[in-house]
């Protein structure tokens, strides 16, 4: 097994995490207040969240919230499908949300300068807003100065949607649960990041020999089972990885079970838990490798659709070992800014 330090590692969840979620959660409001007041007065009824890998899961993350519990038309799109697909019904009704921890991702620019020359009012929520495009030329600036970009761009996002949902009188008593939940979220984060390291290992050391594995999951987890499973998987871990949801799993994937084969279980504890272990039970009758990471175990009695916060770190955790055990540092990169794309 390879030995690396841990806190050379960029990808892994450290103990930082905890203090930088709690520190933004506290000026969250704040930099959210000024949006709420322009979608109030100019009666915003459409939002477009433009992100690419992990800040596009973000905006699924954020869509999969607004679709559930508002009325608003709310598209998640990654930074090219914005720049060639861009809405044309873009006025002051309309803002779009661009997503980039550093405010510099090529597409995310290029998209953000499209956007403002139709007319589109543009928000940035990025690290910082100083010395980065996004953080200077959008119209509103959300910037949580984190490393824990996930956890923070989620955060900026579920409050953006939960205000402007109780602003609209839509879903208050949801809403407001959710955000009192997330005041939490820095207790529990340190929870798991302490506690479920060691249970990563052992998870993953049976599992050396695999070359990847299929992410299952449903409802607001299935952008963390693309962010993790894919884009974590493939960049980091260099191992091959794909998204089933969990509601589709009999139509296609249920055909490739057998021995050998790996699937990783994201369990909700919301509507779609039901459909998820009936793919999962599947899998154990069937005799697949089935690997379970249930948000029943990790929860600690926060609201179901916080499950994408929570579940990052047992998630990350199990990534990380899965590289070790499989002798790859997750820093290694033959392509990304290496050679020209």
């Amino acid at each position: 097994m390879l030995n690396l330090n841990k806190e050379e590692v960029h990808f892994l969840v450290t103990a930082d995490m905890k203090k930088e979620v709690a520190d933004f959660l506290e000026t969250a409001d704040a930099k959210i207040a000024p949006i709420l007041a322009y979608i109030k007065e100019n009666q915003v009824e459409r939002i477009c969240f433009v992100g690419c890998g992990s800040s596009s899961a973000a905006g699924s993350t954020a869509k999969y919230l607004a679709d559930k519990y508002t009325t608003l038309a709310v598209n998640a799109y990654t930074g090219w499908e914005f720049i060639d697909s861009m809405p044309v019904y873009g006025d002051r009704k309309m803002l779009a949300v661009f997503i980039s921890q550093s405010g510099t991702t090529e597409e995310i620019v290029k998209g953000l300068r499209k956007a403002g020359k139709q007319g589109i009012m543009t928000v940035g929520v990025c690290n910082q807003r100083e010395e980065n495009p996004l953080g200077q030329e959008a119209g509103f600036v959300v910037d949580y100065h984190a490393e824990a970009m996930w956890e923070c761009q989620l955060a900026a996002l579920y409050t953006l949607i939960a205000r402007t949902a109780i602003d609209r009188g839509e879903s208050t008593e949801v809403m407001e649960k959710i955000l009192s939940d997330m005041k939490r979220l820095p207790e529990v984060l340190g929870y798991h990041i302490e506690n479920f390291e060691k249970k990563a290992l052992e998870m993953t050391k049976p599992l050396r020999s695999l070359k990847g594995f299929y992410t299952v999951s449903a409802s607001s987890m299935v952008p963390l089972a693309y962010k993790e499973g894919v884009i974590t998987g493939m960049e980091f871990l260099w191992s091959h990885g794909a998204v089933i949801q969990a509601g589709e799993f009999r139509h296609g994937p249920l055909e490739i079970v057998e021995s050998g084969v790996p699937f990783l279980f994201l369990v909700p504890t919301d509507s779609a838990r039901e459909i998820t272990q009936r793919a999962l039970q599947f899998v154990e009758r069937w005799k697949g490798t089935a690997i379970v990471l249930d948000y029943a175990d990790f929860a600690m009695g926060l609201h179901p659709d916080l499950a994408p916060f929570v579940m990052f770190v047992p998630l990350e955790w199990f990534c990380y070992y899965f590289s070790v055990v499989r002798d790859h540092n997750p820093d290694d990169r033959r392509y990304y800014g290496v050679v020209e794309y």
